[in-house]
């Protein structure tokens, strides 16, 4: 039986979704030649070990801490189809064609999940919802016409409406439908399960220190030994080393609070 361990997000904070993390690390032939190493146990490293491994390949993952430990155990799971940059952002920097890729990547992003959720049948909360972006000041109505402006020139599906679910108020709002919201560790935890039980390595508490690039294949020097593959991926946050992107990252955190809400009202909306 899988023991149920404790993780405590930067070694105080605990996330609301940590009571569903389990370990899933196995014994490993460390001498065999993984096909794929793939560095990194959150969403993006596990999705990707489990495209490989379904395509043939032998793959390994290698996570640090826990799977989930890091940006996926702490996220507020929303899955929304718009970004931080926005769309006339995208625009102005990369032309019209690519914003609207940029636009058509998070739909994708979405039904994948989907997809993945009814093709091994887990359990983690999906649901549909619409979401609202709201105004509380002319400065941030100002931000939001741009938003709005910039999801009207790639086709995506932004309109305004007088009330919200919420009861916060504000200048101006506007609704986007077809998003959704999940439990991420669910999701990932039941990925992990089809990613073994179709021949995936897992090994948590493994922080890959080092790699050496030989001539067929990948050194990669980890705390639980030398490990060998003929290709890497690094599905970290920002892969290690010193590099150009190092310069272009800045060191910040953000925080999401939860509430039980007393008359257990909760809006059914994303917010």
């Amino acid at each position: 039986m899988s023991k149920r361990i404790i993780m405590y997000r930067d070694g105080a904070r605990k996330s609301i979704w940590q009571e569903e993390i389990r370990k899933f690390s196995a014994e490993t032939d460390f001498s065999q030649l993984f096909d794929v190493a793939i560095v990194g146990g959150g969403i993006t490293g596990v999705s990707t070990a489990m495209k490989l491994q379904e395509s043939g390949k032998k793959c390994i993952i290698l996570e640090a801490a826990n799977i989930g430990f890091g940006t996926t155990g702490g996220t507020t799971a929303h899955l929304n189809d718009f970004f931080d940059t926005t769309f006339n952002e995208a625009i102005r920097d990369f032309g019209l064609e690519k914003a609207r890729l940029y636009a058509e990547s998070g739909g994708d992003a979405i039904e994948i999940i989907e997809d993945r959720i009814r093709q091994y049948n887990i359990s983690c909360d999906f649901a549909r919802k619409s979401a609202y972006l709201f105004a509380l000041d002319e400065k941030q109505q100002e931000q939001l016409k741009n938003i709005v402006e910039g999801a009207d020139k790639v086709g995506h599906e932004m309109s305004y409406v007088n009330e919200t679910p919420f009861p916060i108020p504000f200048k101006e709002a506007v609704v986007i439908p077809g998003q959704g919201h999940f439990h991420p560790i669910k999701y990932i935890k039941g990925l992990c399960e089809a990613f073994t039980k179709l021949g995936g390595s897992i090994q948590e508490n493994c922080l890959c220190e080092d790699h050496e690039e030989k001539e067929e294949y990948v050194t990669l020097k980890t705390s639980k030994g030398e490990i060998k593959a003929a290709n890497v991926v690094y599905a970290t946050h920002i892969p290690p080393g010193v590099n150009v992107l190092h310069f272009t990252n800045a060191p910040y955190r953000s925080y999401a609070m939860a509430f039980t809400l007393k008359n257990d009202r909760y809006p059914l909306a994303l917010g």
